[in-house]
């Protein structure tokens, strides 16, 4: 059998659905001693592009700290990380520099939104220094 991954880093977005990428990330750890780390990007929002500083930010900032503090409370021995910028390529460049050698994501925007905004998963796939693991999200019946 092959060797666990070492360093697994799990994609998380606050949508209901990620919950299914947490419960892959939590499954693939088990089978090793790997770390597991659980990721979220905040991309900045139209005040921080106006040079306007404002509460907001430190507001959504406090948040996804909050949040991410919760998240790890649900995969015990996890570590969290709050990163900025474009998701994708900051996710990427993370994952180079942390030694990730598997990321887990959840695919789940629709047509529309990859037509609009292009694909996270997409971008990962193709741009990611590691093997990525891409997580449907489940299905209504189930």
């Amino acid at each position: 059998m092959a060797d666990a991954y070492q360093h697994i880093a799990c994609c998380l977005d606050g949508s209901p659905v990620g919950d299914a990428a947490l419960a892959a990330a939590i499954r693939m750890r088990s089978l090793g001693d790997g770390a597991l780390t659980l990721v979220h990007v905040m991309e900045p929002g139209i005040e921080a592009y106006s040079g306007l500083a404002s509460d907001a930010i430190n507001d959504d900032a406090l948040s996804a700290r909050d949040w991410m503090e919760q998240m790890v409370a649900l995969a015990p021995g996890s570590t969290g990380v709050l990163l900025e910028g474009h998701p994708a390529t900051a996710v990427t460049e993370w994952a180079r520099d942390a030694d990730v050698d598997l990321i887990i994501s959840l695919r789940h925007r629709g047509r529309v939104e990859h037509m609009l905004l292009g694909s996270f998963a997409q971008h990962l796939t193709y741009h990611s220094p590691c093997a990525v693991m891409l997580v449907h999200p489940p299905t209504a019946s189930g």
